[in-house]
């Protein structure tokens, strides 16, 4: 096993309040310019976000593929915006370069989580 079940529990918890805080995040920027983004994209972020806890949190088997979906979208999103700023500034974006970091670590838990549930329920059969 990649990852111990008590640091995917504690993984898990921590993807989840990041998740949050994310949501939080966007929710303000619906009421406050916050950045670039429309209010459209803070909407649809929230909603996302709150699926996120849910994913984390309960771990349903669908929502591995929504997770990787939403890594690619982030990504090409904040991947874009981290080059952007040290292209332009040559400043690091911070808060893009955690997720990007964060984000496969979320996935790895996600795919040892669900090679072990599979594994459990091969077995049971």
């Amino acid at each position: 096993m990649i990852i111990s079940d008590n640091i995917k529990r504690i993984l898990f918890y921590v993807f989840a309040i990041l998740s949050l805080l994310a949501a939080i995040y966007h929710f303000t920027g619906i009421f406050y310019k916050i950045n670039n983004s429309p209010v459209w994209r803070h909407a649809i972020f929230v909603v996302v976000n709150l699926f996120c806890i849910y994913g984390f949190l309960k771990r349903p088997k669908y929502f591995i593929y929504f997770y990787i979906i939403l890594l690619i979208q982030q990504y090409y999103s904040h991947g874009q915006h981290l080059i952007r700023m040290w292209n332009l500034e040559h400043k690091v974006h911070w808060i893009s370069f955690a997720v990007l970091v964060l984000m496969p670590i979320g996935l790895i838990c996600l795919l040892a989580d669900y090679k072990t549930n599979k594994i459990v329920d091969h077995e049971k059969k």
